[in-house]
Protein backbone atom coordinates (compact mmCIF):
# COMPACT_ATOMS: atom_id res chain seq x y z
CA UNK A 1 0.00 0.00 0.00
CA UNK A 2 1.39 3.58 -0.85
CA UNK A 3 2.78 5.82 1.88
CA UNK A 4 0.33 8.64 2.21
CA UNK A 5 3.74 11.06 2.30
CA UNK A 6 5.29 10.18 -0.47
CA UNK A 7 2.24 10.37 -3.01
CA UNK A 8 0.09 13.16 -1.39
CA UNK A 9 2.39 15.79 -0.51
CA UNK A 10 4.47 16.28 -3.74
CA UNK A 11 1.02 16.30 -5.73
CA UNK A 12 -0.11 19.42 -3.43
CA UNK A 13 3.09 20.83 -4.03
CA UNK A 14 3.30 20.75 -7.12
CA UNK A 15 -0.55 21.96 -7.85
CA UNK A 16 0.44 24.77 -5.42
CA UNK A 17 3.24 25.63 -7.26
CA UNK A 18 1.13 25.70 -10.49
CA UNK A 19 -1.16 28.16 -8.95
CA UNK A 20 1.43 30.41 -8.03
CA UNK A 21 2.21 30.57 -11.37
CA UNK A 22 -0.97 31.20 -12.66
CA UNK A 23 -1.30 33.69 -9.96
CA UNK A 24 1.96 35.65 -11.22
CA UNK A 25 1.05 35.06 -14.52
CA UNK A 26 -2.39 37.39 -14.13
CA UNK A 27 -0.71 40.00 -12.34
CA UNK A 28 1.83 40.36 -14.11
CA UNK A 29 0.93 42.71 -17.27
CA UNK A 30 1.71 41.17 -20.84
CA UNK A 31 3.39 44.36 -22.53
CA UNK A 32 3.42 42.95 -25.63
CA UNK A 33 -0.58 43.23 -25.42
CA UNK A 34 -1.19 46.50 -24.34
CA UNK A 35 -3.24 48.31 -26.64
CA UNK A 36 -1.74 51.56 -28.54
CA UNK A 37 -3.82 54.45 -28.47
CA UNK A 38 -5.53 55.08 -31.65
CA UNK A 39 -5.04 58.46 -33.99
CA UNK A 40 -7.52 61.30 -33.12
CA UNK A 41 -9.08 62.38 -36.21
CA UNK A 42 -6.90 65.17 -38.06
CA UNK A 43 -9.57 67.44 -38.80
CA UNK A 44 -6.81 70.26 -39.92
CA UNK A 45 -3.54 69.28 -40.47
CA UNK A 46 -0.84 71.85 -39.33
CA UNK A 47 1.01 73.51 -42.07
CA UNK A 48 5.34 73.24 -42.86
CA UNK A 49 5.86 76.86 -42.71
CA UNK A 50 9.81 76.49 -41.85
CA UNK A 51 10.77 75.99 -46.15
CA UNK A 52 13.46 77.63 -46.74
CA UNK A 53 13.80 79.89 -49.98
CA UNK A 54 14.50 77.66 -53.48
CA UNK A 55 12.92 74.37 -51.51
CA UNK A 56 9.49 73.55 -52.76
CA UNK A 57 6.77 73.83 -51.39
CA UNK A 58 5.07 70.58 -51.50
CA UNK A 59 6.74 66.69 -50.93
CA UNK A 60 7.87 66.64 -54.70
CA UNK A 61 11.59 65.87 -55.15
CA UNK A 62 10.98 65.57 -58.98
CA UNK A 63 8.53 65.96 -61.72
CA UNK A 64 7.76 62.27 -61.81
CA UNK A 65 7.49 61.58 -58.00
CA UNK A 66 4.76 60.22 -57.33
CA UNK A 67 1.94 60.73 -54.41
CA UNK A 68 1.87 57.46 -52.45
CA UNK A 69 -0.47 56.97 -49.35
CA UNK A 70 1.54 57.53 -45.96
CA UNK A 71 0.77 56.17 -42.82
CA UNK A 72 2.76 57.56 -39.77
CA UNK A 73 2.72 54.36 -37.99
CA UNK A 74 3.36 52.03 -41.09
CA UNK A 75 6.55 51.41 -43.00
CA UNK A 76 7.94 53.47 -46.04
CA UNK A 77 8.32 52.11 -49.32
CA UNK A 78 8.92 53.23 -53.03
CA UNK A 79 8.10 56.59 -54.06
CA UNK A 80 7.22 58.40 -50.02
CA UNK A 81 9.29 61.38 -49.95
CA UNK A 82 10.51 62.99 -46.73
CA UNK A 83 11.99 66.39 -46.08
CA UNK A 84 14.27 66.38 -44.09
CA UNK A 85 16.21 69.50 -41.57
CA UNK A 86 19.88 67.42 -40.70
CA UNK A 87 21.78 69.68 -38.08
CA UNK A 88 24.97 68.98 -35.98
CA UNK A 89 26.00 69.94 -32.36
CA UNK A 90 23.94 70.47 -29.42
CA UNK A 91 25.02 73.63 -28.23
CA UNK A 92 25.72 75.62 -31.49
CA UNK A 93 24.08 74.03 -33.85
CA UNK A 94 24.56 73.85 -38.16
CA UNK A 95 22.39 73.17 -40.19
CA UNK A 96 23.80 70.68 -42.89
CA UNK A 97 20.95 69.66 -44.73
CA UNK A 98 17.73 70.85 -46.15
CA UNK A 99 15.80 69.15 -48.75
CA UNK A 100 13.37 66.56 -49.73
CA UNK A 101 14.28 62.85 -50.73
CA UNK A 102 12.23 60.54 -52.11
CA UNK A 103 12.44 56.65 -51.60
CA UNK A 104 13.82 54.90 -54.74
CA UNK A 105 12.64 51.70 -56.07
CA UNK A 106 15.46 49.59 -53.95
CA UNK A 107 14.04 51.18 -50.72
CA UNK A 108 17.02 54.03 -50.73
CA UNK A 109 17.53 57.68 -50.33
CA UNK A 110 20.77 58.63 -52.07
CA UNK A 111 22.25 61.70 -50.48
CA UNK A 112 25.07 61.80 -53.15
CA UNK A 113 28.59 61.17 -53.36
CA UNK A 114 29.54 63.39 -50.26
CA UNK A 115 27.11 62.15 -47.64
CA UNK A 116 26.10 58.52 -48.99
CA UNK A 117 22.87 56.68 -49.08
CA UNK A 118 20.39 55.04 -46.28
CA UNK A 119 18.55 52.37 -46.61
CA UNK A 120 15.03 52.82 -45.23
CA UNK A 121 12.08 50.94 -47.44
CA UNK A 122 10.78 48.79 -45.01
CA UNK A 123 11.58 50.63 -41.66
CA UNK A 124 9.34 52.94 -39.51
CA UNK A 125 10.16 56.30 -39.19
CA UNK A 126 11.84 56.03 -35.76
CA UNK A 127 14.10 53.37 -37.61
CA UNK A 128 14.32 55.81 -40.26
CA UNK A 129 15.97 58.25 -38.53
CA UNK A 130 18.62 55.91 -36.74
CA UNK A 131 19.77 54.79 -40.17
CA UNK A 132 19.58 58.72 -41.60
CA UNK A 133 21.79 59.99 -38.52
CA UNK A 134 24.29 57.18 -39.29
CA UNK A 135 24.57 58.01 -43.02
CA UNK A 136 25.18 61.52 -42.07
CA UNK A 137 27.48 60.62 -39.39
CA UNK A 138 29.61 58.59 -41.34
CA UNK A 139 28.94 60.13 -44.65
CA UNK A 140 30.44 63.42 -43.64
CA UNK A 141 32.73 62.06 -40.83
CA UNK A 142 31.10 64.29 -38.12
CA UNK A 143 32.14 63.73 -34.65
CA UNK A 144 29.27 66.34 -32.72
CA UNK A 145 25.89 64.86 -32.31
CA UNK A 146 23.80 64.57 -35.93
CA UNK A 147 20.23 65.61 -35.11
CA UNK A 148 17.78 64.29 -38.31
CA UNK A 149 14.45 66.53 -38.33
CA UNK A 150 11.38 64.64 -40.09
CA UNK A 151 9.58 67.38 -41.13
CA UNK A 152 6.51 65.51 -43.50
CA UNK A 153 6.08 63.10 -45.23
CA UNK A 154 4.21 62.68 -48.67
CA UNK A 155 3.28 66.48 -47.23
CA UNK A 156 1.49 65.48 -44.17
CA UNK A 157 3.61 66.71 -41.15
CA UNK A 158 5.01 65.08 -38.65
CA UNK A 159 6.33 65.37 -34.69
CA UNK A 160 8.38 62.82 -32.78
CA UNK A 161 8.03 61.29 -29.31
CA UNK A 162 10.63 59.39 -28.04
CA UNK A 163 12.97 58.76 -24.64
CA UNK A 164 11.09 57.19 -21.63
CA UNK A 165 7.71 56.70 -23.63
CA UNK A 166 6.25 53.21 -24.34
CA UNK A 167 7.40 53.52 -27.68
CA UNK A 168 8.97 55.63 -30.63
CA UNK A 169 6.29 57.43 -32.48
CA UNK A 170 5.77 59.43 -34.82
CA UNK A 171 2.35 61.12 -35.17
CA UNK A 172 1.02 63.85 -37.59
CA UNK A 173 1.11 66.97 -36.33
CA UNK A 174 -2.55 68.97 -36.12
CA UNK A 175 -3.66 72.54 -35.96
CA UNK A 176 -3.25 73.50 -31.83
CA UNK A 177 -2.10 70.40 -30.76
CA UNK A 178 -0.25 70.34 -27.36
CA UNK A 179 2.57 68.56 -26.34
CA UNK A 180 0.84 66.47 -23.75
CA UNK A 181 -1.86 65.73 -26.37
CA UNK A 182 1.02 64.70 -28.77
CA UNK A 183 2.78 62.19 -25.32
CA UNK A 184 -0.46 61.10 -25.01
CA UNK A 185 -1.40 59.25 -28.27
CA UNK A 186 1.47 58.24 -28.67
CA UNK A 187 1.09 56.00 -25.25
CA UNK A 188 2.53 58.15 -22.89
CA UNK A 189 5.54 57.29 -20.53
CA UNK A 190 6.88 53.64 -19.35
CA UNK A 191 5.03 51.84 -17.12
CA UNK A 192 5.71 52.85 -13.99
CA UNK A 193 8.00 55.75 -15.16
CA UNK A 194 9.09 58.54 -12.29
CA UNK A 195 10.60 60.86 -14.73
CA UNK A 196 8.57 63.95 -15.62
CA UNK A 197 11.18 65.86 -17.58
CA UNK A 198 10.98 66.72 -20.92
CA UNK A 199 13.07 68.22 -23.90
CA UNK A 200 11.45 70.18 -27.10
CA UNK A 201 13.64 70.12 -29.63
CA UNK A 202 13.52 71.97 -32.63
CA UNK A 203 16.21 72.71 -35.28
CA UNK A 204 18.82 70.67 -33.18
CA UNK A 205 18.25 73.28 -30.18
CA UNK A 206 17.29 71.34 -27.00
CA UNK A 207 14.70 73.19 -24.28
CA UNK A 208 14.15 71.44 -21.15
CA UNK A 209 10.51 71.74 -19.19
CA UNK A 210 10.24 70.12 -15.57
CA UNK A 211 6.83 68.32 -16.47
CA UNK A 212 4.52 67.81 -19.80
CA UNK A 213 2.06 70.56 -18.43
CA UNK A 214 5.28 73.31 -18.07
CA UNK A 215 5.99 72.46 -21.64
CA UNK A 216 2.82 72.89 -22.83
CA UNK A 217 3.70 76.47 -23.44
CA UNK A 218 4.49 75.68 -26.63
CA UNK A 219 3.17 74.47 -29.50
CA UNK A 220 5.01 71.87 -31.17
CA UNK A 221 5.77 72.87 -34.79
CA UNK A 222 6.06 70.40 -37.57
CA UNK A 223 9.90 68.41 -36.94
CA UNK A 224 9.61 68.79 -33.86
CA UNK A 225 11.07 66.05 -31.15
CA UNK A 226 9.40 65.67 -28.02
CA UNK A 227 11.69 64.01 -26.15
CA UNK A 228 10.94 62.59 -22.13
CA UNK A 229 13.71 62.78 -19.83
CA UNK A 230 14.37 58.73 -18.57
CA UNK A 231 16.50 60.23 -16.10
CA UNK A 232 14.57 63.46 -14.64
Amino acid sequence: MPSFSKTFLPAMGLLIGLSACATVKRLTPDLTKIPVPPMPSFTTLKKVTRILPGMPSSDKATEDDPQVPFNARGTLGYGQTLRLHVYEGSRNTKRIYNGVAMIDSQGVINFGNEIGSAKIGGATLPEAVTALTATFRVGLRLTRPVTVHILSVEDVPVVSITGDVLKDEFIPAWEDMTIKQAVTVAGGRKLGSPNRGVYLIREGYRRYYPSLEAADEHEPEPGDIIYLSPDL
